[in-house]
């Protein structure tokens, strides 16, 4: 029996692929994309890559075919700068009208004339006895242009994301709320702070965007005095405004060669227990710079069982 080529490409391209999952950050210069594979119930974190942002569409499709990638789910998270977000009161309306009367609240507030697409999630606490909502605007044309290029690649777009939620996935389920520290190449530390999987709280700090550069004494010398002070009122937040239990411990993913002896610096100022983070899965052989976000983003589905790296 004879098939013709139309039903041939029809049925090669209905074949699951054999990857698990694809995260892909777009940051501001470079796509980042991580990339997890199930083989006998486990999963193993099998390729990290980075290209330009620019035709990251092309570069993309190119990556894709030559890792026989295709059809794979993919999950986006956008960068810090990539999108907005907002903090308000939840609307006193009906579930299914809350997606609208938010658009009306938060465009106002937006630093752009450009049209946005809007989506929320509920805050875990509740603030000064009233529910709270977190806003994420993205322009319409940035999401456009992410469909584009994701089906060109010839990937299944699953979820787009943003880096606090992103990273927040990284993390094992705890009781305690654990403050984290997390940075990529270049960026700004991402604080957050997250109690049975739920992000609580999340802030961006300025100024330590060229951490990598500085020596353990020249951090010494005032920059890891603000962090702390920093660190304290982001915990008091929590803990007065939130009416929270205080938090337990401190997680640090800081681009830096000295991360272990920033950790440590951080725990003397902060008189809290501060460790390296553990990653949930070991990493691909000789990977340098990782990217928290994308990795978050390719487990956001996936329920590891303290997989962490042996």
């Amino acid at each position: 029996m004879r098939i013709s080529w139309r039903d041939f490409i029809k049925q090669y391209f209905s074949k699951p692929s054999k990857f698990h999952s694809i995260g892909i950050e777009l940051g501001d210069t470079e796509l980042h994309l991580n990339v997890i594979q199930k083989n006998a119930g486990s999963f193993q974190w099998v390729k990290q890559h980075s290209m330009p942002m620019q035709d990251w569409g092309k570069h993309l499709n190119v990556y894709v075919e030559r890792n026989k990638l295709a059809r794979t789910p993919c999950h986006i998270v956008l960068g810090l700068n990539k999108y907005q977000l907002f903090q308000i009161d939840k609307p006193d309306v009906e579930e299914q009208e809350v997606a609208q009367a938010l658009k009306w609240q938060v465009k106002e507030q937006l630093t752009s004339s450009d049209e946005h697409i809007f989506d929320y999630y509920d805050h875990p606490g509740v603030i000064g006895g009233k529910e709270k909502v977190n806003v994420v605007a993205i322009s319409r044309s940035q999401v456009i242009s992410i469909i584009k290029g994701i089906t060109q690649a010839e990937l299944k777009l699953s979820t787009i994301s943003i880096e606090e939620l992103a990273t927040s996935e990284l993390l094992p389920k705890s009781d305690d709320a654990i403050l984290t520290l997390f940075q990529e190449k270049g960026g700004q530390i991402n604080l957050n702070i997250v109690k049975q999987g739920k992000l609580f709280f999340s802030r961006r700090l300025k100024g330590y965007e060229n951490l990598a550069s500085f020596s353990l004494a020249e951090f010494q010398m005032g920059m890891g005095d603000t962090l702390s002070v920093e660190i304290q009122r982001s915990m008091d937040y929590f803990e007065s405004q939130l009416r929270q239990a205080p938090v337990r411990s401190i997680v640090v993913h800081l681009n830096s060669p000295i991360q272990e002896q920033l950790a440590d610096l951080i725990k003397e100022l902060t008189f809290m227990p501060v460790s390296v983070m553990d990653l949930p899965l070991t990493p691909p052989e000789n990977l340098q710079n990782i990217s928290l976000a994308s990795l978050g983003a390719a487990l956001a589905d996936v329920e590891l069982k303290n997989e962490a790296a042996q």
